[in-house]
């Protein structure tokens, strides 16, 4: 009952929400909300130039994986885009005045650009497109080192990515971390980049290993399910706020502080919780597709030979 009155709640206030600026806050106020991120829009900027000129040198040599390639274009676009959006727009500014915003910006950042991202395999298209300055760049990351390079390997296991995200998730939802990012443009900024490094190891552990570890990313996309709707929950759930920099910053948005906070967990626990139960259902399905495939495959084998 208390999910569904938050939510009835919330599509209430929708339109004071658009409004509630333009009407009660000074003018410079209000422009406040369109100030952006430079460092974070450069570096989009970058992937966006480095990943384009790339992609059109591998795009003209390609001829019967050209559709394949032009999906995976496509996945890159929106992932980016979902980046732009979180990080290069009012979200970013109202965020540190709505805990609910805020929520929706990481959910953008992990449950949606993330795997984006991963799924459009951009590293050739970027190192490619980026050639000298990108490729300096990940030879000084790695130390051309076997040492290196297999440590990174191990990161990207269902273990290894489920303990990374179960760990930087809780660890940045903590009130000490989350107000410091509040507080500091450094913290926010190294919070959203560690949000983004975590989801894409983590994705990268469900979607771009091996079929042997198949099982192993249907068990970690399930107990993610888990352990993200909990923190959802005790979030929603709480009396107290966890969160003080909010405490005064919500009335003038048409929610109290508290009410905030329950929306944030709702959409912490709720969309998110559906996107790993989802995916974790079709890497069950397509893993049990394939065993099949190999079953009937090895059994008329089996009956070829004793033909």
């Amino acid at each position: 009952m208390m999910q569904i009155r938050i939510l009835i709640l919330l599509i209430s206030m929708l339109p004071n929400w658009a409004f509630a600026h333009v009407v009660h806050m000074p003018l410079s106020e209000q422009y406040r909300f369109l100030n952006i991120d430079p460092v974070a829009a450069l570096l989009l900027l970058i992937i966006a130039v480095c990943y384009y000129r790339g992609s059109r040198k591998i795009s003209q040599r390609l001829d019967s994986k050209q559709q394949t390639f032009r999906k995976h274009m496509h996945w890159f676009w929106w992932g980016w885009f979902t980046l732009l959006i979180a990080l290069v727009s009012p979200i970013d500014a109202i965020g540190e005045e709505l805990f609910s915003v805020h929520m929706i910006q990481h959910e953008m950042l992990m449950m949606i650009a993330a795997p984006l991202l991963v799924l459009s395999r951009p590293e050739q298209s970027v190192l490619l497109g980026g050639k000298g300055m990108m490729t300096s760049i990940f030879h000084l990351l790695t130390g051309r080192s076997p040492l290196i390079l297999n440590f990174y390997r191990k990161l990207v296991t269902p273990l290894w990515g489920w303990v990374i995200h179960f760990l930087g998730l809780w660890l940045w939802h903590l009130p000490v971390l989350l107000n410091a990012s509040l507080t500091s443009t450094w913290v926010h900024s190294l919070q959203h980049a560690t949000f983004l490094l975590i989801a894409w190891v983590f994705w990268y552990s469900i979607f771009r290993l091996d079929k042997s570890h198949s099982m192993a990313a249907v068990v970690s996309l399930f107990t993610t399910a888990i352990h993200a709707s909990l923190l959802g929950a005790l979030l929603t759930f709480s009396p107290k706020i966890w969160y003080s920099p909010y405490a005064h910053t919500t009335q003038q948005w048409g929610l109290s502080p508290i009410e905030d906070q329950q929306l944030g967990g709702l959409i912490m626990w709720m969309p998110a919780g559906i996107v790993f139960i989802v995916a974790a259902l079709v890497t069950l399905a397509r893993l049990l597709s394939s065993n099949n495939q190999n079953q009937q495959a090895s059994n008329e084998g089996f009956l070829g030979r004793k033909k």
